[in-house]
C-alpha cells in the first residue's frame, strides 16, 4: 500500500505532514483518535442537546474517533464519506461507542480557463462549513477540545448544504506550502462560500430557514511577507428552531505562521447561534447578542520533538451577563508524523465558577 497526501479530517497537520493510504488503488482511507486521561469537568461538544452542567469526572475517555473513505470518481468528481464515533453519554445506551456521519459529500472541480478563480471546488451533501477547517490548519490542537468558536457553541464544523472554496490568483509557492503552512493555497487570495439548513451535520432541520456563511482570506504582504494572513468571516440566517431567532456574526482574523511557530487573534460580535440557545428565555424568537476574542499560539524547539502553546479565550453573552473565560496551555512530544502526546490544562471561569481541567492525550492520524 502507498502512502499519499492527502488532508486529514479534524486536525489537519503542515502540508509536508499529510497521511492516508491508497487501498489497491480503489479508495483512500484516513483516520483520526483522539484518547485522553482527563481530569476535571466533562467535556461538552457544541452540537449537544443536554444543558451545560460542569460535572468533575477523572477517567480515560475516548473524545473523538474519525474515519474517512475518499474515492476519486474522474478527474472533475469525487466523493468523501466520514464517520465520527464518540461515547453515547445519554440514556440506557450511556457508555456505547456512538457513530454517526459527519461528511458525506459530492466533490466537483469543474475546469474553469481563469487566472483570477482558481482551484474551484464544490461540496455538495453533508459537507464542510467555511471557518473551522482553516482554523484548525493553523491551530492544530482539536484534540484538547473545539476551536473558540465553536466551544462557546455558536457553531460547528459540518452541515447540510452546498460550499464553493478556491483562490483568487495563483497558486502559492510549493515550497512555503511544504514547509512553512499549507492552508491556504492561494498567494494572495482564498475563500469559502457557502449557503446550508443551519442546524449543523448532527441537527435535524427545525424551520424553513437557511443559513449563509463565507469566508476571505488575503496575504497583504504576499511577495515580502507570506507568512502573515488576514480573514473576514460572517454567518447571516436564523437560528434553527420553530422560533427562528436570528444568527447573524462577523468575525476577523489574523494569523502569522512561521516553521517554528504560528499565532493567532480573532474578535468575534454576534447574534444567536446556531442552535437557537442564544435566546430570551421569555421570547424565544428574540436572540442574544454575544462577542468575545481568542488568541492562540505555538512555539516548536528547533528540530526537537518537543513543542509548547496556550490559548485565552473571552466570550460573553449580552442581556444574561454570563461571561466564560479559559486559560488554555500544554506542551506537546510527538512521537512521530502519526502520534502526538499532548499533556495539557485548562482554567476555565464561568460567571464567577471556576474549573480545572488537566489532561493528557493521545493523538492518532494515519
Amino acid at each position: 500500500m502507498s502512502v499519499f497526501l492527502m488532508c486529514s479530517n479534524a486536525i489537519a497537520q503542515d502540508e509536508d505532514e499529510r497521511k492516508g493510504i491508497n487501498i489497491a488503488d480503489l479508495v483512500e482511507m484516513s483516520g483520526d483518535w483522539f484518547i485522553a486521561y482527563r481530569d476535571g469537568i466533562k467535556q461538552v461538544q457544541a452540537d449537544e442537546t443536554v444543558p451545560v452542567e460542569n460535572e468533575h469526572t477523572s477517567s480515560f475517555v475516548l473524545k473523538r474517533s474519525y474515519f474517512t473513505l475518499k474515492k476519486e470518481l474522474n478527474d472533475v468528481f469525487s466523493v468523501r464519506y466520514t464517520m465520527d464515533l464518540t461515547i453515547d453519554t445519554e440514556g440506557d445506551d450511556a457508555g456505547n461507542v456512538e457513530t454517526r456521519l459527519k461528511y458525506l459529500y459530492l466533490m466537483t472541480k469543474p475546469r474553469i480557463n481563469s487566472k483570477v478563480f482558481t482551484g474551484t471546488g464544490i461540496e455538495v451533501g453533508m459537507v464542510h462549513r467555511p471557518w473551522l477547517d482553516y482554523e484548525q490548519k493553523i491551530n492544530t490542537y482539536r484534540v484538547q477540545d473545539n476551536m473558540f468558536i465553536e466551544r462557546n457553541r455558536i457553531f460547528n464544523s459540518a452541515d447540510f448544504g452546498v460550499t464553493v472554496t478556491g483562490n483568487i490568483g495563483p497558486k502559492m509557492d510549493e515550497g512555503f506550502l511544504k514547509n512553512v503552512n499549507g492552508v491556504m493555497k492561494g498567494k494572495y487570495a482564498s475563500y469559502s462560500l457557502g449557503i446550508y439548513n443551519g442546524g449543523g451535520y448532527s441537527g435535524i432541520e427545525n424551520n424553513n430557514n437557511k443559513v449563509v456563511a463565507g469566508r476571505l482570506t488575503v496575504r497583504p504582504l504576499a511577495n515580502r511577507l507570506p507568512q502573515l494572513q488576514l480573514s473576514g468571516y460572517f454567518n447571516r440566517g436564523k437560528g434553527n428552531s420553530e422560533f427562528s431567532p436570528d444568527f447573524n456574526q462577523v468575525l476577523g482574523f489574523l494569523a502569522f505562521t512561521e516553521k517554528q511557530f504560528r499565532i493567532t487573534a480573532q474578535f468575534h460580535d454576534g447574534v444567536g447561534d446556531f442552535r437557537a440557545r442564544y435566546v430570551d428565555a421569555e421570547d424565544p424568537s428574540h436572540a442574544l447578542a454575544n462577542h468575545g476574542y481568542s488568541f492562540f499560539g505555538e512555539y516548536k524547539f528547533g528540530k526537537s520533538p518537543f513543542s509548547i502553546w496556550g490559548r485565552f479565550d473571552e466570550f460573553t453573552v449580552e442581556e444574561i451577563n454570563e461571561e466564560t473565560q479559559r486559560v488554555i496551555g500544554g506542551f506537546t512530544y510527538k512521537v512521530n508524523k502519526m502520534i502526538r502526546l499532548i499533556l495539557n490544562t485548562e482554567h476555565t471561569t464561568v460567571d464567577g465558577n471556576t474549573e480545572d481541567i488537566y489532561e493528557l492525550n493521545l493523538e492518532i492520524s494515519f
